[in-house]
């Protein structure tokens, strides 16, 4: 247990100083895209800028997802942020990689998925971060009418007021490295 803890606290060290060292972590008056007012932001855009820092967090994230998903089969990261973290699991865990529009192309095949997913494949939906979930609720209709089994999400930080209800909804469990009250306890 001792083992468990120690490598939480390292993991939760780790992508403090990532985002204090890449700039990620801003203070000020910000609007976030749920449109809610925030004092702080999290930026983790800018970590593929940074490849030291990006394989460190893609490290921490595939030594989490090998030990709680053995069984996953593909993962799709969610337009746009999460398409590099996303991309880089996938290649590392040596599991395909999904690419997931928006909304459908206007043109060529029309689709809302590059891949084929099989029915009920086991898929890990990522993200870099988690606030309101309104991105993640439609990235989840959006696999499951494609017939994946998605019953997992993956995101970096948690900087919601809280899951359950997200959870509960959408019925998919949430696991996340870090939440918000541990970041802003560091810079305090």
């Amino acid at each position: 247990m001792i083992d468990l803890v120690d490598e939480i606290t390292k993991t939760k060290e780790t992508l403090f100083e990532i985002l204090e060292t890449t700039g990620a972590l801003k203070f000020g008056d910000f609007t976030l895209a749920s449109g809610a007012k925030s004092k702080y932001y999290i930026d983790l855009r800018i970590i593929p800028n940074f490849p030291e820092q990006f394989d460190k967090m893609i490290d921490e994230a595939v030594n989490y997802i090998q030990k709680t998903f053995p069984e996953v089969e593909g993962i799709v990261g969610i337009p746009m942020a999460a398409i590099p973290y996303g991309t880089l699991i996938a290649h590392k865990l040596k599991k395909p990689y999904y690419i997931l529009r928006k909304e459908p192309k206007k043109h060529g095949l029309k689709k809302m998925l590059e891949g084929t997913i099989k029915e009920g494949q086991k898929i890990l939906l990522v993200d870099d971060l988690i606030s309101s979930g309104f991105s993640k609720a439609f990235a989840i209709k959006a696999l499951r009418d494609e017939g994946a089994d998605v019953l997992d999400l993956f995101v970096f930080i948690d900087r919601s007021s809280g899951l359950e209800e997200f959870e509960k909804e959408n019925s998919i469990k949430v696991h996340y490295l870090i939440n918000v009250k541990d970041i802003l306890a560091k810079v305090k």
